[in-house]
């Protein structure tokens, strides 16, 4: 994972902002097609009148959702269209989420089409799948990476209600594979964590506000955040805001450190220029600098720009939390996730061919944290039991967005691709040094938690 460039000073150019991403807005012009042209209309336009509404109560100084989460699809299509167009109704940490499948789709459209069953899974995604599209567009990326391969691919269509069917059926020579795709959505672990972090970070926001001192706290936690006390941040920030307690403490329940916020550089670029608030960019204007292996909590007093709402042109107050989870139990559960995972997707394949197992793991993680649950996931896979099913590998593809402080940069990701061999056999795997969302010439060996060899893909 990589952190802030060296010198964080810089400020956003006033002209240049009347750039098109084209093969982002052929991805989301081709998605609004596969949808009823009066329904997709009125969905729009509810998305639309939802988020104009978020952005007059953030105006106000009320953060509320952006989004109806019953229609991700049109939020996604409408975040996509506002970052590849105008940019006047783009949220950053919502668009690098969508941004980078769309473009490589756009990239790839007429490959896409020419696989059989893709447009009708893209439909389903944008219809009866709108509340969770994840999973679709993750399945249509996996296509794309064996269709790009030379494979023939083609997907298994659904038989609801009869039995349950893996998602591809791949071709080469005399090779088959049966390919069944799982995205780990936002409901599991590793977001249950951050919401937990976020519950830990509030108290000490409070008192930060109530003491009108801006701080920043870092934190190292040893152990499950479930275990944690609701008050220990608070404990710890309370006897350091009152003069009885020191700016670093080491306990049973993590490590972790206080410090007065330095105003200087945030003060000289918010004297020149608009930061989206609460951003990754805002925090490093804080702190002096952004480190992507740690989550981040940030609550504050500031003053939105007249011209876009979620931009402060000034900061009054503000606290932040840092923090990551080192514990051998938090990394163990991820892993038993992932395995529960492997166990859903191994259940749908046939066993009259070999089957594959990709799974999607979109990580905000911290690179050690990563790293470990890595080398976890290929121990749990040696000793996985597919049962009477044929699988034979699974592709971990792990994928980290980067709400990214670069002066050149609008969005940036990280991406790995590891195989997992199940068991102990001598099969091949199918897609050796294959990539989603990276282009395949710009892989390197090795994996992205490892500065060693990073390759973030930055296509802005």
């Amino acid at each position: 994972m990589r952190i802030s460039p060296k010198d964080p000073e810089w400020t956003a150019p006033k002209t240049g902002w009347d750039w098109r991403d084209d093969n982002v807005l052929l991805a989301s012009a081709w998605l609004a097609e596969l949808v009823q042209r009066r329904t997709w209309h009125q969905r729009l336009e509810a998305t639309r009148d939802r988020f104009l509404a978020a952005k007059e109560s953030w105006a106000r100084g009320n953060p509320v959702p952006f989004y109806d989460p019953a229609d991700t699809a049109a939020w996604y299509v409408f975040q996509a269209n506002a970052y590849a167009a105008d940019r006047l109704n783009w949220v950053p940490e919502e668009a690098v989420r969508m941004v980078p499948t769309f473009t490589r789709i756009g990239e790839e459209l007429t490959t896409l089409l020419s696989i059989g069953g893709a447009e009708d899974r893209a439909a389903r995604l944008m219809n009866a799948d709108r509340s969770q599209p994840d999973g679709g567009l993750f399945e249509l990326l996996v296509a794309l990476a064996y269709r790009r391969d030379g494979w023939n691919t083609v997907f298994v269509p659904e038989r609801p209600g009869v039995a349950k069917t893996h998602d591809l059926n791949v071709s080469k020579g005399r090779q088959r594979w049966a390919v069944e795709c799982k995205r780990m959505d936002r409901s599991s672990y590793d977001a249950r964590e951050r919401t937990r972090g976020q519950v830990l970070a509030q108290p000490v926001h409070r008192l930060s506000l109530e003491a009108y001192r801006s701080i920043y706290m870092q934190v190292a936690y040893d152990a499950e955040l479930s275990a944690i006390p609701d008050d220990y941040l608070a404990r710890h920030a309370s006897d350091y805001l009152n003069g009885v307690g020191p700016n670093y403490w080491r306990d049973g329940h993590g490590i972790g450190t206080i410090r007065e916020i330095d105003w200087s550089l945030a003060h000289r670029v918010l004297a020149k220029d608009e930061v989206y608030y609460g951003s990754s960019r805002m925090i490093e204007l804080l702190i002096g600098q952004y480190d992507h292996d740690f989550a981040h909590s940030m609550a504050g007093k500031w003053r939105p720009s007249l011209s876009r709402p979620f931009w402060a042109d000034m900061v009054y107050h503000a606290s932040v939390i840092g923090w990551r989870n080192q514990s051998r139990e938090a990394i163990r559960q991820k892993a038993r996730h992932f395995r529960s995972t492997v166990a859903k997707a191994a259940a749908q394949l046939p066993k009259d061919r070999p089957g594959v197992v990709h799974v999607g793991v979109e990580s905000w993680a911290g690179g050690t944290a990563v790293g470990v649950r890595h080398f976890r996931n290929k121990l749990e896979m040696l000793d996985f039991d597919p049962g009477d099913t044929r699988l034979r590998w699974v592709y971990g593809e792990y994928v980290a967005p980067e709400v990214t402080t670069r002066s050149d940069e609008s969005w940036a990701i990280e991406e790995t691709s590891a195989s997992y061999r199940v068991g102990r056999h001598g099969t091949r795997e199918p897609l050796p040094y294959h990539m989603l969302l990276t282009p395949e010439i710009k892989i390197n060996r090795g994996v992205h938690w490892d500065p060693a060899s990073q390759y973030p893909l930055d296509r802005s």
